[in-house]
């Protein structure tokens, strides 16, 4: 039986509509085993077939490698809320893709993991971040593939989230924002996504907040979600720098680098908005993990699947190590898990 546990992911961060995500400590749980028939626990029973999404990307990665699917028990422990904005399907594709490697002894790199996720998903703003953790700004060339700059995210961050109990499903969110828009809006939002990177690095608030201001969804989005005006009221008078929807909604993320102040705000939020969650995050570091819960005594030691892991994986059959740093792999740099800098880097490619 193997476990994987993918991290939530906030998309746009306000400006970078589909180009910018950040992997945030809020997690999704699986675990696989082989099986003589489909069995998926955890999740409501019209998910338990095989149409659930992990089960779906568990075998849409078996036949990209060629390999015949076969039927597995998934288990489903999550915290990340459906059609909240937080990356819960990514979760779901990242796990199916993992697993079917874990499981296949498939030899697989970050770059793989993104690719198939990508075409899973169909844009990779989410499951970018989910498997390499950090903030992730991606694009996709014409007939290429992915493209993902990797940020370290500052330490200092508290992200305040306010999960209200209602959805906002992505394709109604995509319906309200313009689909041409002028130039000097976009003139206006590229400049500031190179600011909300940067400032992201090295935690600098106030550039962080001078970045926040997009014109391309939120003026728009902000409509679908009713408490949206109350919740940054409270959070931008009770000390928190600045505040965005995360993903397409309804979750509103807002930035403080103060502990104190994200504890103080979180219990404003909680005593005025009682139907909400309310968490403190951070930024995650590591991205998706994966590990063994019941090894053969032969399998014992624990190697990486080639994916930034703090906690070592166990697998059956070829397993693959960190690349040396510099090797460019699927139009991704992979390897080993970058180190935090003490200073910015200025290459920021995947390495």
């Amino acid at each position: 039986m193997i476990k994987i546990t993918v991290p939530a992911t906030s998309a746009n961060l306000g400006i970078g509509y589909d180009t910018l995500g950040m992997a945030v400590s809020l997690y999704s749980h699986f675990t696989f085993e082989r099986a003589d028939k489909l069995t998926i626990t955890g999740c409501p029973e019209e998910f338990q077939n095989e149409n659930n999404l992990v089960y779906v990307s568990f075998v849409d990665a078996l036949a990209a490698w060629g390999e015949p699917a076969f039927p597995v028990a998934i288990d489903i422990q999550t915290d990340v809320p459906v059609a909240r904005g937080l990356g819960s399907s990514s979760t779901c594709v990242v796990a199916g893709i993992m697993a079917a490697a874990a499981l296949t002894g498939h030899t697989v790199d970050r770059a793989e993991l993104v690719r198939i996720a990508t075409e899973v998903e169909g844009h990779p703003d989410n499951v970018a971040p989910a498997i390499l953790g950090g903030a992730v700004c991606s694009f996709t060339p014409t007939d290429s593939l992915p493209q993902c700059l990797r940020y370290e995210v500052s330490d200092r961050l508290r992200f305040i989230t306010v999960i209200p109990p209602y959805e906002v499903h992505t394709s109604e969110a995509r319906k309200v924002v313009p689909q041409e828009i002028p130039l000097s809006t976009a003139v206006w939002q590229m400049g500031r996504i190179a600011g909300m990177t940067r400032g992201l690095e090295a935690g600098d608030l106030d550039l962080i907040a001078a970045a926040n201001d997009d014109r391309i969804q939120e003026p728009y989005r902000r409509r679908l979600i009713p408490d949206y005006n109350a919740v940054r009221d409270t959070c931008l008078n009770g000390g928190a720098k600045t505040i965005w929807i995360s993903g397409s909604g309804s979750t509103l993320m807002a930035v403080t680098d103060d502990t104190i102040v994200a504890k103080f705000l979180q219990v404003k939020l909680r005593e005025q908005f009682p139907k909400c969650e309310t968490h403190i995050l951070t930024c995650d570091t590591e991205g998706a993990k994966i590990e063994t819960l019941s090894p053969p005594v032969s399998l014992l030691t624990p190697v990486t699947l080639g994916l930034p892991l703090k906690t070592a994986s166990i697998m059956n059959g070829p397993v693959v190590r960190g690349a040396r740093r510099g090797n460019s792999i699927c139009g991704l740099f992979s390897g080993e898990a970058p180190r935090r800098p003490t200073r910015p880097r200025q290459d920021n490619r995947i390495r």
